[in-house]
């Protein structure tokens, strides 16, 4: 009897000595918190977007394009949404140590991975008007413009590139927004006192995709402290917003409260180029009264051989 108790304590010691398989044999990642990360069974959503403002900054106005980039399918409105992205404001992330403290970790570029033609790059390697395609959650914040949740990479693409060909009018959303800017600070008396613009982009030349309309109306209002309606006159006039101060069969307006600002193309120049090169040419306004108004026309600006849209020329001035 004693051997046979002998025997069976030698074997429990040789049991409790021989290594046990690991719970978890997936190695851990050497650095977890670098960067938002997908689960392993989890596809990201794609948005194929042009950066409308922001990029010297870091915080992206993004217009949604009504095309993808690259071969992933639109899954969200085709060409009508705006976003907001940050790429300096710093997302804290926490993350529980294997003693239960919490550690704070601060995320570069809030933890978004960026992209240029393929290579790493850094936010001030981004420009207004690059088309960007982000992959992230899929959610989206109800705000205007859309906030998106957790943002995983950033690949935009400059001129050259399939993505981005050159001939395109690019960054034309920033062109505008300038003309508008430069408009809003003559006569200063026609809108020193609003508390709301009207914008009509509808005649303004260069196909602008109704998002680049909408992120160009936000940009401008949140410049100057204002609410931006778009609309043409007769549409403005139809929602209420002018009040008329003659009557008859075609009465005058005029806006107590508000400014309408309008580009449109000028039909004075049709097919005209410079050296090869494409030309707008337009003709800006701003308009509160039938005696109240400041025109910008025959303008004209030369799309450059690097693409940008770097300035433009006013033909002549008016005011009444």
């Amino acid at each position: 009897m004693k051997r046979i108790l002998l025997i069976l304590l030698c074997l429990g010691l040789l049991a409790s000595c021989t290594p046990q398989p690991a719970s978890d044999p997936s190695p851990a990642p050497d650095n977890p918190s670098t960067t938002p990360s997908l689960a392993q069974d989890e596809e990201p959503t794609w948005l194929s977007c042009r950066i409308v403002d922001g990029a010297e900054e870091g915080e992206l106005l993004l217009a949604e394009l009504d095309h993808p980039l690259n071969d992933h399918e639109l899954n969200h409105h085709g060409g009508k949404s705006v976003y907001r992205l940050s790429l300096n404001g710093i997302r804290g992330k926490e993350e529980v140590q294997p003693d239960g403290t919490i550690l704070a970790v601060d995320l570069a570029n809030n933890g978004i991975l960026i992209y240029l033609d393929g290579e790493p790059a850094e936010p001030s390697d981004l420009k207004d008007g690059m088309p960007v395609e982000l992959s992230f959650d899929g959610a989206i914040e109800e705000s205007f413009p859309g906030q998106l949740g957790e943002v995983y990479e950033l690949h935009a693409y400059s001129i050259g590139t399939p993505q981005c060909p050159g001939g395109s009018y690019y960054d034309l959303c920033g062109l505008y927004l300038q003309v508008l800017d430069d408009l809003w600070e003559k006569d200063p008396g026609l809108n020193s006192d609003i508390t709301i613009a009207g914008l009509d982009l509808s005649q303004a030349p260069g196909g602008l995709l109704d998002s680049e309309k909408s992120a160009l109306a936000w940009r401008f209002g949140e410049l100057h402290g204002v609410q931006v309606v778009q609309g043409t006159f007769q549409e403005l006039a139809e929602q209420g917003y002018l009040t008329a101060v003659t009557e008859g069969e075609r009465p005058l307006y005029q806006w107590e409260e508000g400014c309408l600002f309008t580009l449109s193309l000028n039909h004075d120049h049709d097919g005209e180029v410079y050296s090869g090169l494409p030309i707008l040419f337009f003709d800006a306004q701003k308009w509160r009264s039938p005696l109240g108004a400041y025109y910008f026309s025959d303008c004209s600006a030369v799309w450059s051989e690097m693409g940008t849209w770097s300035t433009y020329k006013i033909g002549s001035e008016a005011i009444s």
